[in-house]
């Protein structure tokens, strides 16, 4: 009797040895944090700059550069306001092959946007400007798109 107690506690503490050791193995840490609820945003000084934003007649593109810590782009808010009429406002997805823009390093992004076709006629047919918002822990960076080069 004794010994089952024994063999089961044994089979239940290689069985969640296994599973911590598969995650640690195969899961970034912050799916894991994310799934805690826990806050997954980076541990350094956040220093990020939109270099660029162009769009085509395919989709809207932003060239992110990083001067700070890490960077998960999924973690990333952003959003869009049309000039013409402030009440068009809107969210976009980031879509990349790699999520994470590691320090010193810089990365072009697409951007999925909600009424992404009305944005893209509106810009082909110059009407209007869009101010995009960049949002990453408590750092803003904007973009106009049309870009405007600047000095900054």
């Amino acid at each position: 009797m004794k010994s089952d107690f024994l063999t089961t506690l044994i089979i239940i503490f290689g069985i969640i040895l296994g599973i911590v050791v598969i995650l640690y193995f195969f899961v970034p840490p912050q799916v894991i944090l994310k799934l805690l609820g826990k806050s997954t945003s980076s541990s350094g000084p956040v220093s990020f700059k939109i270099s660029y934003m162009y769009f085509t007649s395919n989709g809207i593109y932003a060239i992110i550069y990083n001067a700070g810590s890490n960077i998960n782009l999924s973690n990333m808010e952003v959003t869009y306001t049309y000039s013409q009429n402030s009440y068009q406002t809107g969210t976009c997805n980031i879509v990349t092959n790699n999520y994470t823009l590691s320090s010193n390093s810089q990365t072009t992004i697409e951007l999925n946007c909600t009424n992404e076709d009305l944005i893209i006629n509106n810009l082909l047919s110059n009407r209007g400007s869009y101010e995009f918002s960049f949002t990453y822990g408590n750092t803003v960076q904007q973009a106009p798109l049309p870009f405007k080069i600047s000095n900054q």
